[in-house]
């Protein structure tokens, strides 16, 4: 008689039929299914827009490039036109040259310009002196051509310093003059930087040579870009390699918080094409997701539900791939008997060394007897032949480079070892197969100078033969081909 609790099992099973077990997966399949579509369109979404804001980062870094630049080529159009007038002048201490630099103005925060002469003096429209020494040089100035320094003395008053862009002023081929504009840095900044982010930004311009920041956007006092204050929070955005970016010119970006503040800081680098400078734009997180802000914490969760199942899916997936395909690998290249390697991975190891074959020492190596073993003692004994064969290789050559490629040969690679440590271990081998009553014979050869894989090999081999010949000779037997 069947009891409640053993009718309950029975109902239970014929109710979930295989139809309705069918069923049931399926419907499962299709939850999954439907769960993993909604969590990849919202996480496209997410993707998407977080994206823009990252071109939208990089486009007002670059808009902030293109701004200064063209401002300052501007600037160097309008140098380049007044030395051409002074250079044309018959006298540079002319009223004529003095009317040149009084008309010059590009901008109402940038109206300083003046010539620095051969003599090393500095000459405005009103005025000459002198200059200090270490100031100023017309050699080194001269020298560069037309350009654009970095942080330099504004002479009028030694603590205040200036970004003068430099043209020559040339007369009869020679160089006379350096006609520059000099303006201060937080000057060129409120002319000729825009405003980013609705002013939440923080913007400089760093001098790639010396990691001197020459242009600040802001009232801190940032001397050199490795004291900016950078706490990590990322393990892909690191201050050291942030800094190295700058300084090399190149182009990217990083997450970091400071000491200041706890939020988060994206900062975007681009290098400028008129100098070795680098620009350097840091906004908080907050001014740069303001579009995405309140839909990522409405869909962190799903996101995060939906990763963690793929995921840990594919982990799963991945690892039992990886040992099907190890354990595959394996025995695909190793010699069932010996352990060793076999032809297959041999050839592999010929093709990756594509013919070149450099430091390497080739011991080619042929069982002696083994057919005759075979014949007289059966394969059994044959086979413990050539596993004590591998195994004394093993010992004596230790290393990946050793090879069962037929029935009874073997190659052993050996990289970067002394023709002696090489003999050494050739002869340790060779009288352990004497100790066993094993025989083998043996070829070695070493590189040489425009040898190739081909001829290395070759001659182990050829060698090996030789030896092999010698060893039938001196039995009385002929030796098998």
């Amino acid at each position: 008689m069947l009891t409640k609790k053993s009718k309950d099992k029975n109902s239970l099973k014929s109710l979930l039929s295989s139809r309705q077990l069918h069923g049931v997966i399926a419907t499962a399949l299709l939850l999954i299914c439907l769960l993993g579509i909604s969590a990849a369109f919202v996480l496209r979404v997410y993707i998407s827009t977080e994206s823009s804001c990252y071109e939208q980062l990089v486009s007002e870094t670059e808009g902030a490039v293109n701004a200064l630049e063209s401002n300052l080529r501007s600037d160097r159009m309008t140098l380049r036109v007044i030395a051409g007038l002074i250079g044309s002048a018959s006298d540079i201490d002319s009223l004529e040259v003095g009317g040149y630099l009084s008309n010059y103005d590009v901008n109402s925060l940038i109206t300083q310009i003046g010539i620095l002469l051969p003599e090393d003096e500095l000459m405005s429209s009103k005025s000459r002196r002198g200059i200090q020494h270490g100031e100023l040089s017309f050699e080194e100035e001269s020298h560069r051509g037309e350009h654009i320094s970095s942080l330099q003395p504004s002479g009028a008053n030694p603590n205040a310093m200036v970004i003068r862009n430099y043209v020559p002023v040339r007369q009869d081929g020679l160089c006379i003059g350096m006609l520059y504009s000099a303006a201060s840095p937080s000057n060129i900044a409120k002319a000729w930087l825009p405003d980013l982010y609705g002013k939440q930004s923080r913007c400089y311009v760093v001098d790639r040579k010396t990691g001197e920041v020459i242009i600040n956007s802001t009232s801190d006092e940032l001397s050199v870009i490795n004291e900016l204050s950078f706490i990590q929070t990322n393990a892909t955005y690191t201050k050291v390699d942030a800094v190295c970016n700058i300084l090399d010119g190149k182009k990217g970006y990083s997450v970091f918080k400071t000491d200041r503040l706890s939020e988060n800081h994206y900062m975007c680098y681009l290098p400028f094409s008129i100098e070795d400078w680098e620009i350097v734009v840091i906004v908080p997180e907050s001014a740069v997701f303001s579009e995405v802000t309140p839909v990522r914490k409405s869909i962190y969760t799903l996101i995060v539900a939906v990763v963690t199942i793929i995921i840990a899916y594919v982990l799963w997936l991945v690892r039992e791939l990886r040992s099907s395909i190890m354990e595959t690998e394996q025995k695909a290249n190793t010699d069932v008997l010996t352990g060793l390697q076999n032809r297959n991975r041999y050839e592999m190891f010929l093709n990756k060394l594509g013919g070149s074959c450099k430091g390497l020492a080739c011991i080619y190596i042929d069982a002696n007897g083994l057919h005759e073993l075979n014949n007289s003692k059966g394969h059994f004994a044959g086979d413990q032949m050539l596993r004590f064969i591998a195994d004394t290789l093993k010992v004596q050559f230790s290393g990946e480079n050793i090879f069962r490629i037929g029935g009874d040969e073997f190659v052993v690679f050996q990289s970067g070892k002394k023709a002696d440590e090489v003999n050494k271990a050739l002869s340790n081998f060779v009288e352990a197969l004497s100790r066993n009553d094993y025989h083998a014979a043996v070829g070695t050869s070493f590189f040489e100078e425009g040898m190739s894989a081909d001829e290395l090999i070759g001659s182990a081999e050829k060698k090996m033969y030789e030896a092999k010949k010698q060893y039938y000779e001196s039995i009385g037997k002929t030796m098998r081909v």
